[in-house]
């Protein structure tokens, strides 16, 4: 049934964008003037976006599992998390679900919650510092071509140094995340949401203690960290990139490579806090005020409509391929387990192999349970609360 639903929206999304506005009519009415040789890279500058993404879960994984894990089930961690966060408002959802898929390939639930922020955190700010380079850098073109644009960017910018600057916090400050999560439980209680919530909160803080050290052996390794930014990087840039490549698919005139990929850079930043699924109204309204610097005439709706499509709609279509996770996995067991190292101390019982998962259609709580050992601490469960308890 939930594989249904998922088909369902998804088609449905689909439907939307081609009947509104008579979208598909326009789309296709503009490829007799395309240029093919420049279209058909801009549509595998998408793919090359997802293959890169995959490439960094299958360089965090294997870190903690040498050779243990593919790059196949890395792509499909991957198109879990771009299809989800397509579909859900906030892109809510992609995270969570990125959870549950690398469970069920027998990640352990700590390190795969270590994988999923660190993947995230670097990718924020990863994405701060392309924002603020490109504000330093043309800012100052884009004010002089549109009244307004700079605080409408700047406000973009410091939201994300924002969830960045908390986000760090959280991953590295065992201090800042006690007290936010007592804060948590403390709101909760109040509200009449949650019931015992000091067991509750004893509980979230033994996982919590899985999470920081899986996460604080993980920075340790400054060369893969190097890695990521980098590949992230280059993964930003090849998504900015697509904008250029329609440009020249309409037959434009010069190459204003970097404008260009800063223009995408700003649409991004700005789209970015939109409480809709793919940020839906502002990406498109955004795209037309900055691109239509650069499209002649009516092609820059025609483009905009063409880039929506290989950005967004595009990533609904594959993902919901990807989008039933699949069986459980055999665990992965990393090399101090392998050896008898990170058993439990004598005295401790082993935790049950077995996993459970569920995901609920409302309120959304994903429970994840099995084993973790490390350093001779064993955390049995781990729970991520997404949106509201019921």
């Amino acid at each position: 049934m939930f594989n249904i639903s998922l088909l369902c929206l998804s088609f449905g999304m689909i439907i939307y964008f081609c009947v509104k506005d008579n979208n598909l009519a326009i789309l296709i009415q503009s490829f007799s003037s395309l240029n093919f040789f420049w279209l058909i890279p801009a549509v595998l500058l998408i793919a090359g976006v997802w293959a890169l993404e995959a490439l960094l879960y299958h360089l965090i994984v294997n870190s903690v599992y040498p050779g243990q894990y593919s790059w196949k089930e890395a792509f499909r961690v991957t198109m879990v998390g771009q299809y989800f966060s397509a579909v859900t408002p906030f892109g809510v959802a992609g995270q969570p679900m990125q959870l549950v898929a690398l469970s069920r390939q027998g990640v352990s639930s700590g390190v795969a919650v270590s994988v999923v922020v660190r993947k995230f955190l670097i990718y924020q700010t990863t994405l701060s510092l392309y924002s603020l380079g490109v504000i330093l850098l043309k800012s100052s073109f884009f004010e002089s071509q549109i009244h307004g644009f700079l605080p409408l960017a700047l406000v973009g910018f410091l939201a994300q140094a924002a969830s960045v600057l908390l986000l760090f916090l959280f991953s590295v400050s065992r201090t800042f995340t006690t007290k936010l999560i007592q804060f948590f439980f403390w709101l909760l209680s109040k509200l009449r949401l949650v019931k015992r919530p000091e067991e509750k909160s004893k509980r979230v803080h033994a996982q919590l203690e899985s999470y920081l050290n899986n996460n604080k052996s993980m920075n340790h390794n400054w060369k893969l960290s190097l890695q990521l930014y980098g590949l992230t990087f280059l993964e930003l840039t090849v998504l900015f990139s697509v904008p250029f490549f329609l440009y020249k698919a309409y037959h434009n005139p010069g190459a204003p490579y970097f404008d260009m990929v800063s223009a995408q850079a700003f649409v991004t930043m700005i789209a970015a806090y939109t409480p809709l699924p793919g940020a839906a109204g502002t990406s498109e309204g955004s795209f037309l005020v900055l691109f239509n610097l650069f499209f002649q005439g009516e092609t820059v709706k025609q483009a905009m409509l063409l880039w929506r499509f290989i950005t967004y709609y595009s990533t609904i279509v594959v993902g919901m391929f990807f989008a039933r996770l699949g069986k459980k996995g055999p665990e992965l067991a990393r090399p101090e387990e392998a050896s008898g190292l990170g058993q439990a101390p004598e005295g401790v019982s082993e935790a049950p192999a077995k996993r459970d998962w569920f995901l609920k259609p409302t309120g959304f709580p994903i429970h994840v349970s099995g084993p973790y050992h490390r350093k001779g601490l064993c955390v049995s469960s781990i729970t991520i609360f997404w949106g509201l308890p019921h």
